[in-house]
């Protein structure tokens, strides 16, 4: 009776210190439904998405009520505030503001050039991960005099590792402007959200941006590849350890990008922070790596 009682106080002091955070991200001019927001715990490995309706639900410990949480999509302000903020009331996003480019529509040709298409054998590894923080993975597209006859993009194709190639996903594509000062990404390019929704997939999906009448900088573009956490996303992956015949289970977002060697640098931004990525390189035989991802130009 005791062990019975014990475990009872055990079990209603371990829920006790956790808390579940239910809310909704919505714009602050329409209030309308903010879809696939990342909220992300500024100094945790702690996050997750909003879904379809700008609904979320997190389970936290509730010391982290006084950290400071992360809000950010594509087309809003970034946003930080405390975690008991969330309990209170709807969370509302500022809309960034933009001012309509002119958009010139010509006479196109059939001519193409792909960059860095990729086989299966370049493939040598993967970002993939845990649920937790979301993140955005980017890749550099450095212009070239070559391009000046098909200065448009037409497609982006993104490869996947074998892991999780046929599971279903959605991420987010998005490209970035350079910043001039440190290199890294800056502004978005594409106003629009695109949403790649992947069902099944031979190792790659290609994305078709052609009528977006996205222009190649001169100054060079990245191309970041944004995962998101809903349970649309959520699998489970059972694993045992070298040496171990103990079965382990864990949840693991999907997609799991595909990864190429490169030798420049890898920008990837999570909690609202750019951030340059490493890997130990001894294990890619001095190489770093970078999302692999191709692009199709057309005139």
């Amino acid at each position: 009776m005791r062990v019975f009682l014990f475990l009872c106080f055990v079990s209603i002091t371990a829920f006790s210190q956790t808390v579940v955070l239910k809310n909704k991200v919505i714009d602050a001019h329409t209030n309308d439904p903010v879809a696939y927001a990342n909220i992300s715990f500024l100094n945790e490995n702690v996050g997750v998405s909003s879904d379809e309706n700008g609904h979320f639900s997190l389970q936290i410990n509730k010391k982290l009520l006084k950290s400071k949480v992360h809000i950010s999509c594509l087309n809003y302000k970034d946003t930080v505030v405390l975690a008991s903020a969330l309990q209170s009331k709807l969370l509302k996003l500022q809309p960034k503001l933009y001012e309509l480019e002119e958009v010139i529509i010509s006479k196109k040709a059939n001519r193409e050039l792909v960059i860095d298409e990729y086989k299966r054998r370049d493939i040598k590894s993967g970002f993939s991960g845990r649920k937790g923080r979301p993140w955005t993975v980017t890749k550099y597209f450095p212009y070239k005099k070559e391009y000046e006859n098909v200065p448009f993009l037409k497609s982006v194709t993104v490869y996947f590792t074998s892991i999780l190639s046929r599971k279903k996903a959605k991420f987010r594509v998005r490209f970035f402007k350079v910043d001039e000062k440190t290199g890294k990404p800056s502004e978005d390019i594409l106003k629009e959200n695109l949403i790649v929704d992947v069902k099944k997939t031979k190792g790659k999906i290609e994305v078709d941006v052609s009528k977006l009448n996205i222009d190649f900088p001169k100054e060079g573009f990245f191309i970041g590849l944004e995962r998101i956490h809903i349970p649309y996303n959520f699998h489970e992956r059972i694993y045992t350890k070298q040496g171990s015949i103990k079965k382990y289970k864990e949840t693991i977002v999907a997609p799991s990008f595909g990864a190429v060697y490169t030798n420049d640098t890898t920008w990837m931004k999570s909690s609202g922070k750019w951030r340059k990525h490493y890997f130990a390189q001894e294990f890619y035989k001095g190489n770093a790596l970078e999302p692999a991802i191709s692009v199709t130009l057309s005139n």
